[in-house]
């Protein structure tokens, strides 16, 4: 249903003598004929013609495969053989005894506008929309996506996304003088003849960027805007094409077209529509898309005047048996069947599916907002474990003990979730949770919470210590350039190599994170040991020395295999196994610079507990540059 395509083909034939052969090539799908691979690279933009790039590399592949699985093979074989420098760590470990010690840094909303009953949007919610990038998504998801993008919040006067939206298609007039419209820089202010100029946050009218002849106040700035290269944009310039989309949108709202609710019959390309495209539809299919929405907002009127919402909820059902009739081969199904085509099998599975849809399910994620409640939960009980390990250290009483048990456990509680979340995740977009900014985060924070868990049996401080980072990463993870929208996938991303190659890559973000702030509860450990303390403070500086360096060399295994694995699927996609793109020649500085930090011990003069511990800390910031410098700063 967009102009976005989720995969292109090419149908070709191979003439070899006397021999005819059909094929089909498409992204991840590669041709091998006669020791050549030709792969599909791009497509003319008329449809008429495919751009192929081959490749005859038999023997170099081969080897270089070889290659790749002795590395792999050597790495595993590192923590399965007794003489290794892992080994010897572990065994240093065992033998510490475990003091831990860290210095311590230590009204009713008035309503202009009606409200919808929640029972009634409950029933709107489960509809199916198709966005713009042609993903089939419940109503739910898209209002919250609008609202957000419009304000800068998930509700707004403690009502839902949906309760907003559709009021402001039902009574535009109420909602346009309602401040819902998210400014942030002084100047726009100014040019909005805001009185607000101090405030850091404020929300803004729709009416408020209209003239008393109704002129547009910013098309000027807005034009200037948009002449310039993306490069020569100043901050002033991107706020501005920010806001102007914002009022985009509420235009778009007030219009009521927004929803493309409505599937159009015997169409190949899946295409949903709105009411307004009715031109599209024909005979009955055409009276009942045209009307429809009409008659729906007579019911809410009707609903708000008499309380009678009988009528909106029943058009609500039409609109369902509508989607289902020309809609049912794409509709989110039942994520048991789909996932477990054997579930039929099974009468309790058979029973859940009836009741939860990937539809309900998309729903009770998106308002369990469960990754943003993570942010503060982490921090919170990983702030107190951190408290009470401290008190531990000068007051070792069965309740503090007792204290620092739960609250390790109330960490693996959060990390069930963590994981539950994820799955969710899985479940609703049908690929894996890392194909993009926002997911790549949440999963790095996961991974690091997983690193803690496997070193918390020698430290508790650790888990603390991957608790906190797990909340700082969250709270990245929410800021309002990463966008938690799920999308479709790209069609190079359309592969089972995401699973394999991106897991494993930014799982070692994990590690490596956790290294870096070993590194640094290792110097304040440093700088806080004095003639008095030292004794007490020497085991616990060696264990968590030992511990950040086991962390980095898995980090740095994971990080090394998970960048080869990257150049086999390069090779598998388009036939190069390595181009010097930004993105690899990070990654290559950072195996580079881990390597070097752990081979340190080799060099008398940099074989300290203080000169590893500033390293690990300081090089965090390639791995910082290769995620965040390539895809945010260098783009």
């Amino acid at each position: 249903g967009s102009m976005s395509p989720s995969s292109y083909a090419a149908e070709v034939s191979i003439l070899d003598g006397e021999n005819e052969e059909e094929h089909r090539i498409f992204m991840n799908n590669v041709l091998q004929y006669g020791g050549f691979r030709l792969f599909q690279s791009s497509y003319d933009k008329d449809e008429k013609g495919t751009i192929l790039s081959v490749n005859h590399d038999w023997w170099g592949t081969l080897v270089t495969y070889i290659g790749y699985f002795l590395l792999i093979l050597g790495f595993v074989l590192v923590f399965l053989t007794k003489k290794t420098r892992y080994n010897s760590l572990t065994q240093k470990l065992k033998k510490l005894s475990v003091v831990i010690l860290l210095p311590l840094f230590l009204s009713n909303p008035v309503f202009a506008t009606d409200v919808i009953p929640a029972n009634h949007i409950a029933n709107f919610d489960a509809l199916v929309v198709q966005d713009n990038g042609g993903r089939l998504k419940p109503v739910h998801t898209q209002t919250s996506e609008y609202l957000r993008k419009i304000y800068g919040k998930g509700k707004y006067n403690n009502q839902s996304a949906t309760q907003v939206i559709i009021g402001m298609m039902h009574d535009p007039v109420s909602w346009s003088k309602e401040p819902i419209i998210k400014v942030s820089h002084q100047k726009l202010r100014e040019l909005l003849n805001n009185s607000d100029l101090n405030s850091k946050y404020i929300s803004v009218c729709f009416n408020d960027f209209f003239g008393e002849n109704g002129h547009y106040l910013l098309t000027k700035d807005v034009e200037q805007a948009y002449e310039k290269l993306p490069k020569d944009r100043g901050q002033f310039d991107k706020d501005l094409i920010k806001v102007d989309e914002r009022v985009n949108i509420c235009f778009a709202v007030f219009s009521g077209g927004i929803f493309r609710l409505f599937p159009l019959p015997n169409d190949s390309n899946n295409t949903w529509l709105s009411y307004t495209s009715v031109v599209e539809f024909s005979g009955n299919d055409s009276l009942f898309v045209a009307n429809i929405m009409p008659m729906y907002f007579r019911g809410i009127k009707d609903g708000v005047e008499n309380n009678n919402w009988s009528s909106a909820d029943s058009i609500v059902s039409y609109i369902h048996k509508f989607q289902a009739r020309y809609g049912n081969e794409v509709l989110p199904g039942n994520w048991l069947n789909i996932h477990f085509p054997s579930a039929e099998k099974f009468d309790w599975l058979r029973c859940l599916e009836t009741e939860q849809s990937k539809v309900d399910l998309e729903i009770s994620y998106n308002k369990l907002a469960l990754f943003s409640k993570l942010f503060m939960y982490y921090f919170m009980v990983g702030l107190v474990l951190i408290i009470l390990l401290i008190v531990q250290l000068f007051n070792n009483t069965k309740f503090v003990r007792i204290l620092v048990t739960t609250f390790k456990w109330l960490i693996i509680l959060g990390f069930l979730a963590h994981s539950s979340g994820l799955i969710m995740r899985w479940i609703i977009s049908g690929h894996a949770p890392w194909s993009n900014g926002y997911e790549s985060m949440i999963y790095i924070a996961w991974a690091t919470v997983l690193a803690g868990l496997i070193f918390s049996k020698r430290s508790f401080l650790t888990l603390a210590a991957t608790a906190i980072v797990a909340s700082l990463l969250l709270m990245v993870a929410h800021l309002n350039w990463l966008d938690p929208e799920i999308t479709n996938l790209v069609p190079v991303l359309n592969s089972y190599w995401l699973m394999i190659h991106v897991s494993i890559i930014t799982a070692s973000y994990g590690f490596l994170v956790l290294g870096a702030i070993l590194g640094l509860i290792s110097l304040w450990l440093i700088i806080f040991t004095n003639s008095d303390n030292k004794m007490k403070l020497k085991n616990t500086l060696t264990e968590l020395t030992i511990i950040n360096e086991k962390s980095i060399e898995i980090g740095l295994f994971m990080l090394t295999v998970g960048t080869f694995l990257g150049g086999v699927w390069a090779n598998e996609s388009w036939g190069r196994y390595w181009g010097w793109d930004p993105k690899e020649t990070w990654a290559l500085v950072s195996i580079l610079i881990y390597v070097f930090i752990l081979h340190m011990r080799f060099i008398p003069a940099l074989r300290s507990k203080l000169v590893f511990n500033t390293v690990s800390m300081f090089a965090i910031w390639t791995i910082i540059m290769t995620y965040f410098g390539v895809n945010y700063y260098l783009s």
